[in-house]
């Protein structure tokens, strides 16, 4: 191993040198700051014997699964809740079913909306947080899958009285294909990093489901007003801008994720990326800012590493060192988040996807402007 001599270098290379050490400080200490801290992060239970909770389900053309759909609540372990849910302009006999189902559940009740229109989402959801009996609310999707008996008790468990919102995991089942692959590492990341600065105290969500939030959080803050416009993303919206440092709960544990069965639609992943470069775009100023650092440093790091070793090959010992320092410690945290959230078969893929994202992220970005752009003078 030769060391490296600062006298043999030029200017432009110590230049380059020293953007390489920056660099790589930079990422340790995202590494250890944010991600270190969210893969030790444990649970810590309070005293909170149960707060009434509305569970709210927005369905469509669900006839066929809607008994099922329904089931996958009927082992909970908590009393206090009711599930509403909201049949959103469905064509077949769903509202039907659901209207002789709420005869005989006194936990279910059920709503509708009437037609489809340009923000049904949105309306879909403020329709059921109006009529929502219980101050706690979660929000969940007709696809999710099968649910842990203790999940909403473990959810409630969590809860203290300087509390906002409790958030848990939520990711696509794992099924064959490309596609089902890539949403679930973009789930993943998504997870991975609104977690690591939630947990550091800068809270922030990629998705609005499987959290479980005071309702006053919505209609304190007037709703949906002023953001029917904004086209991917829903609570989120209002999440972001109400979540303060202290007042929100992460947990990374199991029994609370809830994973959702979805078709193969290539749409899927794009509209996953559009929702989350919407979602960044809306964070304040500081956020966007550190996110930013992250994801520029992370390209660069390797970026300036390779530069070095093409001007400097005899010094590849060194230079290579850095990065991968870098990439050891992100696979001992990205495997240690796997393993306690269950998340399995995707360990070296996430590896290779958290390193390009902020590239896609980028190019996405650069995409929606051009069409916003083009939109504008047409």
């Amino acid at each position: 191993m030769e060391i490296i001599d600062l006298k043999t270098l030029t200017i432009s290379e110590i230049i380059l040198l020293t953007s390489l050490a920056v660099v790589f400080i930079v990422q340790i200490y995202y590494l250890l700051r944010y991600y270190l801290r969210l893969a030790r992060h444990k649970d810590k239970t309070s005293d909170s014997t149960g707060n009434p909770t509305t569970i709210i389900l927005p369905v469509h053309n669900e006839e066929q699964h809607i008994r099922a759909i329904l089931d996958r609540f009927t082992e909970q372990q908590f009393e206090d809740y009711q599930l509403l849910v909201i049949n959103e302009y469905s064509e077949d006999n769903t509202f039907g079913i659901l209207t002789v189902l709420a005869e005989t559940n006194p936990k279910l009740k059920i709503t509708s909306l009437s037609q489809e229109t340009r923000f049904s989402e949105k309306q879909a959801i403020n329709i059921g947080l109006k009529g929502a009996s219980s101050p706690w609310i979660i929000l969940l999707t007709s696809a999710s899958g099968s649910i842990h008996p203790e999940w909403l008790a473990r959810m409630n468990s969590l809860i203290t009285a300087d509390t906002d919102a409790v958030i848990a995991y939520s990711n696509v089942e794992r099924t064959k294909g490309f596609r089902n692959l890539i949403c679930r590492l973009e789930r993943f990341n998504q997870f991975m990093i609104s977690g690591a600065w939630t947990v550091a105290g800068k809270p922030f969500v990629f998705n609005e489901n499987n959290v479980l939030f005071k309702k006053s959080l919505y209609f304190d803050t007037l709703g949906f007003r002023h953001k029917l416009n904004r086209n991917f993303a829903n609570l989120e919206l209002i999440f972001n801008e109400n979540f303060k440092k202290g007042r929100v709960i992460l947990t990374t544990s199991p029994e609370m994720a809830v994973h959702e069965h979805i078709e193969d639609d290539r749409g899927d992943h794009i509209r996953l990326l559009k929702k989350g470069v919407q979602i960044r775009q809306s964070l304040s100023l500081s956020k966007r800012i550190s996110l930013f650092a992250d994801d520029l440093t992370r390209i660069l790091l390797p970026g300036l590493a390779a530069a070095i070793l093409i001007i400097r090959p005899e010094y590849w010992i060194s230079i290579l060192s850095l990065p991968l320092i870098y990439f050891l410690l992100q696979a001992i945290i990205v495997k240690i988040l796997q393993n306690r959230m269950h998340e399995r078969k995707i360990f070296l893929s996430s590896l290779a996807y958290i390193l390009i994202k902020p590239v896609i992220n980028w190019w996405l970005l650069w995409s929606m402007y051009l069409i916003h752009r083009r939109n504008r003078w047409n």
